[in-house]
């Protein structure tokens, strides 16, 4: 079967390979996060009301540090104006704060400022709460080789989102 070809219905239902059990998994982890009342609870335990798509950007910018708007709207792989209208709200409370560049005073970048940090935090510790809760019966030495390999993931995932459309995008 061509690699690029959708899988039928059923078809893969005997694939016990690692990729195969990996996906499902990681499917159902994916959609316990965004489901309603997960995000209830984050947004409970956080006290951040923040959208998910605001909240991703948020945290985009405190692991990117200062970019363009155009830049962020590459990056992400959105249009700008629904970058400018995530970072209306982000702006408004003060989350973010439009900046000159350090290298080119003309040009204008947006950066998370103390405040967003602060929500960043609270968010990802109600996170870590919630997945402490699910992964109770997990032993310290799975989470810890399951986070090894999740975070070699992402940086292989980041890099490709670094490399732009041209160079990487066949990898995100």
């Amino acid at each position: 079967m061509d690699a690029a070809a959708p899988i039928p219905a059923g078809e893969d239902e005997a694939d016990d390979s690692p990729l195969a059990r990996l996906e499902v998994a990681l499917s159902a982890l994916v959609r316990w996060s965004e489901s309603k009342h997960i995000r209830l609870q984050v947004t409970r335990r956080s006290g951040c009301e923040l959208s998910a798509s605001e909240l991703r950007l948020l945290e985009h910018f405190d692991a990117a540090g200062p970019m363009r708007v155009s830049d962020i709207a590459s990056c992400l792989r959105i249009d700008i104006s629904t970058v400018s209208l995530q970072l209306r709200t982000l702006r408004r409370d003060h989350l973010v704060e439009r900046l000159a560049d350090a290298q080119d005073r003309r040009v204008a970048v947006i950066a998370i400022t103390a405040k967003g940090r602060e929500v960043v935090r609270r968010v990802r510790l109600a996170r870590r709460d919630l997945l402490g809760e699910v992964f109770a019966q997990i032993g310290t030495v799975d989470l810890d080789q399951a986070a090894r390999v999740l975070l070699q993931v992402q940086t292989h995932m980041l890099q490709g989102l670094l490399d732009g459309p041209d160079g990487g995008s066949s990898r995100v």
